[in-house]
């Protein structure tokens, strides 16, 4: 029994022990961990979407200009006639001065045949490479830069045999158009597409993540009731939890709960029976004790007194040994069952031990025993 509530007190103790900072750490939050797994992924994102959503938008951006860049191609194409064999262009000074018209963006543009004569236009704008070169008619684009500065560029290669009105001739007159402009119109336009879509988000997010915070408040709200009603129970109420009030996410915490308060219903159970039978044990030899001592103490004679205390500490021997069996008896119901030795006993001695305990309550109730 004193190895049981010395066991009791150390129990308590460590469960009044105060955390020290190494349990701190291990202890984790729920909340906070499902918040931390919602969040992580989605403020990663964000920023990866902005990327997407700038690459989208220059794209989108790119689509009209460059329709724009083509027209323009398509315009100075026609402008472009063969006379005297020779190449010319009849672009008039009001029909340059709107081609290269633009509020924001420069406007460049070229005009040469294959041997690289200039018929018109910037003389060194960059001329497309040889793995750059197209079929006649369509127009190709690339982004290069032109004295430090980057043109988005539209080119294509006209065939003037087409329209040759000199019979049988065979030359391939081949010219060169190139119209280019630089990027700002195209940077303007993207970022304000940027900032339609991503300004936004900056109101959208924390709306969101305030969602995320009421949601898990409120899915994890069950855990709190749960709490709240285990803490309400009276300190020897050691009934079922109701499971059907759970979630199903919780019923096996709930069942792994209600199997441990059994177990623990059942050590308590065993635990009174053991102090009862205890109690009931010990009181016959402590009462033959005290009769023992009561006798020694009326008796006269050294020898009465003598035999009184020889009975004594029998009767302390006695006493003594069925503490230890009890003893044994709590530890064997304590732990699991287990095959144990048996000891054999001698039933007379035993009797002989029980009378002689017992003559001296017979004796003074005038008891024949």
């Amino acid at each position: 029994m004193n190895r049981n509530r010395s066991t009791g007190a150390t129990s308590a103790a460590t469960e009044h022990k105060p955390l020290n900072v190494q349990d701190e750490k291990l202890q984790r939050s729920l909340f906070g961990e499902i918040l931390d797994w919602m969040l992580a992924p989605l403020l990663l994102l964000w920023p990866l979407s902005i990327a997407v959503t700038y690459l989208v938008a220059k794209s989108i951006a790119n689509q009209p200009f460059d329709r724009a860049l083509e027209d323009k191609v398509l315009v100075i194409a026609q402008q472009v006639k063969e006379f005297d064999g020779q190449a010319i262009t009849q672009l008039s000074k009001p029909a340059r001065d709107i081609l290269r018209a633009d509020d924001i963006d420069s406007v460049y543009f070229q005009i040469k045949n294959l041997k690289g004569d200039l018929i018109d236009g910037d003389l060194d704008f960059p001329a497309p490479s040889e793995d750059e070169t197209t079929a006649s008619g369509d127009i190709q684009f690339k982004n290069v830069n032109f004295k430090g500065i980057d043109l988005r560029i539209a080119y294509t290669y006209i065939d003037l045999n087409k329209n040759s009105k000199t019979p049988g001739s065979e030359d391939k007159r081949q010219i060169l158009i190139q119209v280019g402009e630089t990027l700002e119109k195209r940077a303007v336009l993207a970022n304000e597409i940027i900032k339609g879509v991503v300004l936004p988000q900056f109101v959208i997010l924390p709306v969101a993540l305030a969602l995320i915070w009421f949601a898990l408040s409120r899915g994890l709200s069950p855990l709190a009731e749960l709490q709240q009603r285990i803490r309400a129970r009276r300190p020897d109420d050691l009934s079922p939890i109701d499971s059907r009030q759970v979630p199903e996410e919780i019923t096996p915490l709930v069942t792994s709960l209600n199997e441990m308060l059994e177990r623990l219903a059942q050590t308590i159970e065993i635990q009174k029976r053991f102090i009862a039978d205890a109690a009931h044990q010990m009181k016959t030899p402590l009462a033959g004790m005290r009769m023992q001592a009561e006798l020694a103490l009326r008796q006269t004679e050294q020898e009465e007194i003598h035999r009184s205390l020889l009975q004594l500490s029998t009767s302390s021997e006695a006493a003594t040994r069925l503490i230890n069996q009890l003893l044994t008896l709590a530890r064997a119901e304590n732990q699991t069952p287990a095959t144990r030795p048996l000891e054999q006993v001698n039933l007379n001695e035993l009797a002989m031990q029980v009378v002689r305990d017992w003559i001296p309550a017979s004796f003074a109730k005038k008891i024949d025993l």
